[in-house]
Order: C-alpha cells, then structure tokens, then sequence
C-alpha cells in the first residue's frame, strides 16, 4: 500500500499513444500492488494489455469504454465506466488508478469538469490517481502533482499489423527533462512482447536490484530485462568514475551483439542517451548501430539529452517536458512508482 498517492497527468500535443502508464502499471504490479486501468481511448497495442493483465496479476483493465461504434452508446458507455470508476477509487480496493485517455472526453464535455475535479479532490490518501490524453485544461494541471508533457516532433507511425506482419522496425528516441521515459519504454516493451513479439530491455546506468520492473518482467515469457550500469553517476578528480565506464563499454557490447542476434522484434536501449551525453559510449558507433540493425527490428533508445544526431537517425522522437514534479517539494521516490 502507498503511504501517500499522488495526481499524475500525461498530456501533450498528439494523439500518438502514451505508453507510460502501461510502463508504471509493470513496476507496481512486481511489488504487487493492485491496478485498475479504464481506458477511454483506443491505441494499436489494445489487444495485448488483456493479455499483459492475465499474465501480470493485480492488474484490472476494463476497455468497455470503446468497445461500441455508434458515437451515443459509445458516449453512454464512456460515462458509465467513468462513474464505476470513481466508486471504485472511493473503496480503496486499487492502490493504483489510470485513466488512460480521459482527458479528450473532458474537453468534448461527455465528462464534466466538475466530475474530474470531484475525481482528484476525493481520491484517498494512499491511492495513485494517473490521468492521461492530450490537451489538458490549466485548471486540471494545476490540480495535478505530477505533470509531463509528451511533445512528438517526428513521427512515422508504424501501425500493429506492420509490427506483427515484420514489416515495422521503427527507431524512436524517448527524450526530455519530464518523468515517464524509462516508463514509456516499459510500457510499450509489455504490450509487444504480449503481441508475441520477443523482447529485450538493456539499462546503461541502472544497478541490478529488484526494481519493481524486474519483479514483474518474470512474470512475461517474452521480456526481458538486464541492468548494467553502476547506478547514479559519481565523478572523481579525472571526471566519471571508471567504474561506470567499464559497465557502459560492458552494456555497448551486450547491445550490439543483442542487436544483431535477431532475436528481438523490440529492444529498449534505457538511458543510452545520458550515457552518449556523458561520453561513455561513442556517438558514432550509436549512428552506425541505427544504420545497420535489422529492418523488423523496433529500436527504443531514451534519456536525457538526447544527441541531434542520434533524434536525426530516428523516425519518431519524442520529447517528455516537465510542467510539475512533486520532487521539487520534497516528495521522495517512492516504491512501485519510482523504482
């Protein structure tokens, strides 16, 4: 159980999806807390999540919400799943509750703001409550702890009948100072692999411990997690502690032999971006890698700072913006949210 949830809100300036709460979902699920998912919006890996859901435990999803073409039942739907989900927030059975891509149905006026604002202001102590979808009001930001903008500045969309047909083999590049790109990777490394696509996520800067990803990633037949950084960056006199060097050489090395294995439809690079910003890996064997993987191979590299010629090379690049972080006042990690 949480000692103290938070308002998290995902927005942005696309319809692409947000995978980020999916991701979030992987981490609480391996300390087993439990989740509850309405999705308001429809997205090309839907199918999965049941899948991700049965495999993983803990988690609910209801998808009721689109299941109906005629725009009135669509809408009536809609809102019976938004009222039952309130009711159960107010039981505090979830530890965690995401409404994924409620925010557009806010902004038609099918939910009333005075319903959402009722949401946030009766949500328990100890619940998460994660609201997602682009073009969030001011007034809902403000209510929120946590605020990240998704901004895409590039993208090629590859649909899932080209994922699973071989067809795909997109580079996206998850950058940006906000929270939610390690998620964004998780998330949708889950619900690929639940396509049956096999996957693998290596971490440059991560330390082996049981995070709540790593816990959970057991549980998915298809996943696969490895972490082998040294944690947090230290720098002595000669600037970063060789410790992390040798594990960055060590982690570049994993990821070009896993590259071309072919064995992965999906492989996360975490945190490659900080480690090329850093200088632990060299930027041009990064852009030889982008040029020669192979084409059904779907690449995901994020972090901070992210190189112009590394977002050059990719046909997606997203930047995640940090409008509010509840860090900033003096709200600490917290288990199966942060780690």
């Amino acid at each position: 159980m949480l000692q103290k949830g938070l308002i998290q809100l995902y927005t942005g300036n696309s319809e692409q999806s947000n995978f980020a709460p999916f991701g979030l979902t992987l981490r609480a699920a391996g300390h087993n807390f439990r989740i509850l998912i309405a999705c308001f919006e429809p997205h090309d890996l839907m199918k999965s999540a049941n899948v991700a859901s049965s495999l993983l435990g803990q988690v609910e999803i209801d998808h009721s919400a689109i299941d109906w073409m005629e725009k009135r039942l669509r809408i009536n739907k809609a809102l019976d799943v938004f009222q039952k989900t309130r009711q159960r927030l107010l039981t505090g059975e979830f530890d965690i509750i995401i409404l994924n891509g409620v925010i557009p149905l806010v902004n038609e006026g099918v939910i009333g703001f005075m319903d959402i604002d009722a949401l946030m202001e009766e949500k328990p102590h100890n619940v998460e409550l994660i609201l997602s979808g682009p073009g969030a009001s001011e007034d809902i930001i403000e209510k929120a702890d946590l605020v990240t903008e998704m901004v895409v500045h590039s993208s090629t969309n590859i649909s899932e009948k080209e994922i699973i047909h071989e067809d795909g083999g997109a580079i996206e590049v998850i950058t940006g100072n906000g929270k939610g790109k390690t998620t964004y990777c998780l998330g949708k490394a889950v619900l690929m692999s639940c396509l049956g696509l096999r996957s693998r996520i290596l971490q440059f800067i991560k330390s082996p411990k049981s995070y709540g990803e790593v816990k959970a990633i057991k549980r998915l037949p298809l996943l696969e997690i490895i972490s082998m950084g040294e944690g947090f960056l230290d720098f002595d006199s000669n600037g970063i502690e060789k410790r992390h060097v040798d594990a960055a050489n060590r982690a570049w090395e994993e990821s070009v032999k896993e590259v071309f294995s072919e064995k992965y439809r999906l492989m996360v690079l975490d945190e490659i971006d900080n480690a090329i910003h850093y200088g632990l890996v060299n930027l041009e064997r990064v852009r030889e890698l982008l040029c020669m993987k192979p084409g059904n191979l779907n690449l995901l590299l994020s972090g901070r700072n992210a190189h112009p010629e590394v977002m050059e090379a990719a046909t997606t690049v997203i930047e995640m913006k940090e409008i509010k972080h509840p860090f900033k006042k003096g709200v600490k990690a917290r288990k199966g949210i942060e780690f």
